[in-house]
């Protein structure tokens, strides 16, 4: 058929071409239509990325925005730590990247370990106030209650920051807040002591070296000229005078270890010594023994059982100087705590008879063993078969039979308070009992030969 014979088609208006922007309005409204309908079933980042690849026609990605900084992290640093300080709030150092940036450094870390560990007795008296606060970088010192003051050592214990250096490094500050509000202050609980030149100087040099060699006496005069002695140790420092008791003080006082502090599956020997060092900074003789001017109205939160699980780890360990610290602390701190009996072992003092049977388990080596019966003899579980065939079979055939026959004795001696050892770990380290000179000897070369005893007689520091 030619073109000639097709029937006329009738179109109403005018025919033209739609404009090229026009067509990409309605592809762009059709593609984010489609885009809403694909995105629907999408997780909501998968969404987002989607969103932001299609929002432009010509396919140009939009940049996600940055991270907006809040009013609160504009501040100045300075205002910052000065702000976290007064709140004592450690969450507030974790809320974000840029807080922990700036409120880890190592002076703000300082501070915190000083008002986390300072004992001041008399927080009442404010003599001191402006000396303290310049230790504290011109913060203003305010003391806290020691409420306050467990909770905070709670936290700092807690925080991977906090170690031993820092520890004795923050030390001589807390010992020269004492010395100026409590020794040389003027004020109502103040002695009012005068140091010559000379003695004051060698004082300076003390408190610069290493807290483990203070150890020396200063003579002066207090507020009466009167003549009286000041003593510095690595623990505590005392002021005797002719005039009054002696007063002792305890600048770094240890409230409470956390239970999450032993919970670990391995101590390190770092872990270990700072558990050591806390555990003989608790000052349980200024609470239960001190001055009622210096008696703090607390009490000290160390778990005794939490100690024993450490001894338990350190036979497991097979480390015969941790074992030795650990025991002879828990014997001294129950003396304390209970008093003692004419023998001055502590009234109803024991340690689990678990330790022996562990320590037959561990090793066929006497000295983990003798150790033990150091700290405690009688709390020896006396009729256990395991021990009785690890003391049968000992390679030190005279330690062997004395301890066969001693395990005969345990019930009578528990009976008639006749303990095996005198005086626990803070008297003559000699036995009482002459059938242990047989060991004895080969017990103490044991304990030099692994660093526990230096030659001196075995005693608590």
């Amino acid at each position: 058929m030619t073109d000639s014979g097709l029937t006329p088609i009738r179109v109403r208006g005018k025919r033209y071409k739609t404009p090229r922007a026009a067509n990409k309005t309605v592809v762009q409204k059709g593609q984010a239509k489609t885009n809403k309908k694909t995105a629907a079933g999408l997780p909501s980042n998968k969404k987002r990325k989607l969103q932001d690849k299609c929002r432009l026609g010509d396919s140009k990605r939009v940049k996600p925005a940055g991270r907006k900084i809040s009013p609160l992290e504009s501040l100045p640093a300075e205002l910052i730590e000065k702000i976290f300080l007064h709140s004592l709030e450690l969450n507030f150092a974790r809320s974000s990247p840029h807080f922990g940036a700036i409120l880890s450094r190592k002076r703000v870390l300082k501070i915190l370990t000083f008002l986390a560990f300072f004992y001041d007795p008399r927080p009442d008296d404010n003599g001191a106030a402006s000396y303290i606060s310049n230790i504290l970088r011109h913060l203003e010192y305010v003391p806290l209650d020691l409420d306050a003051q467990k909770s905070l050592q709670n936290g700092v214990i807690n925080c991977r920051w906090f170690n031993l250096p820092l520890l004795k490094e923050c030390k001589s500050d807390m010992f020269k807040a004492t010395l100026e509000k409590f020794v040389f202050g003027r004020s109502f609980c103040g002695v009012g002591m005068v140091l010559e030149p000379s003695e004051m100087e060698n004082l300076t040099k003390t408190l610069n070296r290493d807290p483990s060699d203070w150890e020396m006496q200063f003579q002066g005069t207090d507020r009466h000229d009167v003549p009286c002695t000041l003593g510095i140790s690595a623990q505590k420092m005392n002021v005797a005078s002719e005039i009054f008791t002696t007063l002792g003080f305890s600048p770094l006082a240890v409230w409470t270890i956390p239970g999450s502090f032993f919970m670990r599956t391995l101590w390190t020997e770092e872990a270990m010594d700072l558990l050591l060092y806390l555990l003989n900074h608790a000052p349980y003789d200024v609470v239960y023994t001190g001055p009622n001017c210096l008696r703090p109205r607390t009490t000290i939160d160390i778990s005794r059982d939490r100690v024993q699980d450490c001894i338990h780890d350190a036979i497991v360990g097979e480390n015969p100087s941790n074992l030795w610290d650990l025991l002879s602390w828990d014997e001294k701190v129950q003396r304390i705590v209970h008093g003692h009996d004419r023998w001055g072992v502590p009234n109803g003092y024991g340690i689990r008879g678990e330790h022996f049977i562990t320590a037959v388990h561990q090793t066929e080596d006497a000295g983990l063993f003798q150790v033990l019966l150091r700290a405690h003899a009688e709390s020896m579980p006396y009729d256990d078969p395991e021990i009785t065939a690890w003391a049968m079979r000992q390679r030190d055939r005279e330690f062997g039979d004395w301890l066969l026959s001693y395990m005969i004795e345990v019930p009578a001696r528990r009976r008639d308070h006749n303990p095996l050892f005198r005086g626990g770990f803070a008297a003559d380290g000699h036995p009482d009992d002459p059938s242990c000179n047989t060991w004895w000897d080969r017990f103490e070369q044991y304990l030099i030969d692994r660093g526990t005893w230096n030659g001196r007689r075995l005693e608590w520091e």
